[in-house]
């Protein structure tokens, strides 16, 4: 009898050391889960603007116009987003044989359109070189050689934490390239 008085903060005891932890880990899904859907909304985004853009980049009148709407393909994609997650830049390229710009991804030298997120949508950069050589879309009927170009997206979304426990935010960055479809033969 004397034993089980003795014993009867023992629960309570115990309750203190393990929520700490239980909760911290609890926590840790919840953020990171955050995270991965963020990375996995970015990483969309770029590719749903890649397909659009690999389909449509060739046949538009204008680089320039085939580049805004890829934008706006991205930013509607975007739209899944929490409000952790805040867009930062977006840049539409010719993509060289390594899937890269010319230059690198945060100053491109050339063939490449710069948008940065404000207001809710992706605004164009008027200072960023532009897509001035011709789109190549076409197989060559004669020798059969493949001279596609390549297009590429590649984006930048800053992710907030929601406890400050794992740090303050998180710089998401995502690219994809694709080939640009062929053009009929009756319009190369």
């Amino acid at each position: 009898m004397r034993r089980a008085r003795g014993d009867r903060g023992v629960a309570l005891v115990e309750a203190v050391f393990v929520l700490p932890v239980v909760l911290f880990i609890v926590m840790g899904i919840m953020e990171f889960g955050l995270l991965f859907a963020a990375q996995s909304t970015t990483n969309s985004a770029t590719r749903d603007g890649v397909r659009f853009g690999s389909a449509n980049f060739a046949v538009s009148g204008s680089n320039k116009a085939a580049a805004d709407a890829i934008a706006a393909a991205v930013a509607k994609d975007l739209s899944a987003r929490t409000n952790l997650d805040t867009p930062i830049q977006l840049l539409i390229y010719k993509a060289d044989a390594n899937g890269n710009p010319a230059g690198s991804f945060t100053s491109c030298s050339s063939n490449c359109y710069h948008y940065t997120w404000s207001a809710g949508a992706f605004v164009y950069d008027n200072a960023s070189p532009t897509w001035t050589s011709p789109v190549l879309a076409c197989i060559d009927p004669t020798s059969g050689l493949n001279t596609l170009d390549s297009i590429g997206a590649y984006l930048e979304v800053n992710h907030k934490y929601i406890t400050g426990a794992f740090g303050s935010s998180n710089l998401i960055k995502e690219h994809t390239v694709s080939r640009l479809e062929p053009l009929p033969l009756s319009q190369c």
